[in-house]
């Protein structure tokens, strides 16, 4: 197992570590540019010294009488002396020694030196010892006249520049072992107040509980632009919770309310029954209340049901290609039978094809056509209006002629267990409050929406919107 995922670096750990590695970096490139900038100037420097000094030398021998003897005689008197020597020289005439400066060939013999070239083309060779760098070359000389066959030695010292380039590597050494610890000290520093707004935020974070949802992480203190869209989500976030929040504690009062009636008109007559002896009237009469109250709780568990499986982000929609006029033929059919003692008729105008599921789209449809032959007046219509196609998109359109709904109560009427007052009928016929639920939560599952109109005295109309699909 790796440290790592046992204990994952902090984010000011990285940016710290970042920064050091970055500082360091363009530091170390910089040193590596400085150092060969510098090594450069002293070859070019050292190069330029020794061909201006062959170039002297031969002039010397040239200016002369073209023999060696003037050459060392000019080498003798430049090299001698108590003062500091820069370079050291050797003449060889047909690889014999013919002079030198004194002491040279203890301190450079002639085997160290390179074979002779031109002036433009010196081999260099460099030699450490005797606590001294120096830098070696021979060249050809020639005169007017005399042997032709002379070869200048040249060593010059550069103890000093090799000095000067040693410390500058040791300098740049030791600055780089406290540049270490001081940048990895002012990335944390760095990095801790880049991140103190993360802090602030969770620390207010932290004061959001299920008892204070309606806290928020306030805008008022800029934010850094990075972090404004974040605390903006999750403020939206909050939002959202709290909403759910409420909408699932409504929910479950609503549950307890609707189960708390059936359960106690069950408990009640089966209890006045136990009381004393009763006729078998009375006793089927107490069988058939607690038959229709099993029956109203057994519904609304199939309908929490039905929601729950609809409302599930993992719930896999088949869409087929249907025609829109036989999925309403279809729930108008299944409704005649509650139609009829109320001489309610259902027709049906217009036609498309959409790509639903079908089963759920039947549950949207026939939820909406139950709630208007439910409020329907005697002797009236109900019209279902099929209009566009699956480029467009499809609108059913439901409309009865009952007396509507009250405008206080037109947002709230996809709510679940939302009731309206009694007036558009007793509660034993309004049922649950389940039904205009589903049928939002079947079309938001489509990707469509559900939207009820009531124009005072004309009804209630009811619009399926579902959005253009591809076949």
């Amino acid at each position: 197992m790796k440290l790592s995922a046992v204990y994952p670096a902090s984010i000011s750990g990285r940016l710290a570590l970042t920064l050091t590695l970055g500082a360091l970096l363009a530091v170390g490139v910089f040193a590596l540019l400085a150092n060969w900038k510098l090594e450069a100037s002293f070859a070019t420097a050292h190069r330029d010294f020794l061909q201006a000094k062959a170039a002297e030398l031969q002039d010397d021998l040239s200016d002369g009488d073209g023999t060696p003897d003037a050459l060392v005689k000019e080498i003798l008197q430049e090299t001698s002396g108590a003062r500091l020597r820069a370079y050291e020289a050797r003449v060889l005439v047909a690889g014999r020694r013919a002079g030198e400066t004194p002491g040279m060939d203890k301190t450079l013999p002639a085997t160290l030196f390179p074979p002779a070239r031109g002036v433009q083309n010196l081999t260099l060779v460099s030699y450490h010892g005797g606590g001294a760098s120096w830098l070696l070359t021979s060249l050809p000389l020639h005169g007017p006249q005399g042997p032709r066959d002379v070869v200048l030695q040249i060593g010059l010292d550069i103890t000093r520049d090799t000095a000067l380039l040693t410390d500058f590597h040791r300098a740049l050494a030791v600055f780089f072992l406290l540049m270490v610890p001081l940048l990895l000290g002012a990335g944390r520093w760095a990095a801790a107040h880049a991140l103190a707004p993360v802090a602030r935020i969770a620390k207010v974070a932290q004061s959001i509980t299920p008892a204070h949802l309606s806290r928020r992480i306030p805008l008022a203190p800029p934010w850094p632009r990075e972090l404004t869209g974040l605390v903006r989500v999750f403020n939206q976030m909050l939002d959202n919770l709290e909403s759910s929040f409420a909408r699932l504690s409504r929910f479950s009062a609503d549950i307890a309310h609707e189960l708390r009636t059936p359960l106690s008109n069950l408990n009640g007559g089966l209890e006045v029954c136990l009381t004393r002896p009763r006729h078998a009237a009375e006793y089927r009469a107490a069988i058939a209340s607690a038959l229709e109250d099993g029956q109203r709780l057994s519904g609304l568990i199939e309908n929490l049901l039905f929601l729950a499986r609809v409302e599930n982000p993992s719930h896999a929609l088949r869409h087929e290609r249907c025609a829109a006029g036989e999925v309403c033929a279809w729930v108008a059919a299944q409704y005649e039978t509650q139609a009829r003692p109320k001489r309610v008729r259902l027709r049906i105008e217009g036609e498309a094809t959409l790509y639903a599921d079908t089963l759920l789209l039947r549950q949207a449809v026939g939820n909406v056509v139950a709630n208007a032959v439910r409020h329907a007046p005697v002797d009236s219509e109900i019209l279902l209006t099929i209009q566009g196609g699956p480029a467009q998109g499809v609108e059913i359109v439901i409309a009865d002629q009952g007396p509507g709904v009250a405008p206080a109560h037109l947002p709230r009427l996809f709510d679940r267990f939302y009731q309206t007052d009694p007036a558009r009928g007793h509660r034993a016929a309004q049922g649950a409050g389940l039904g205009l639920s589903i049928v939002r939560s079947i079309m938001e599952l489509h990707g469509g929406w559900a939207a009820i109109e009531s124009p005072p005295g004309q009804g209630a109309r009811v619009t399926l919107h579902f959005p253009p699909m591809a076949a």
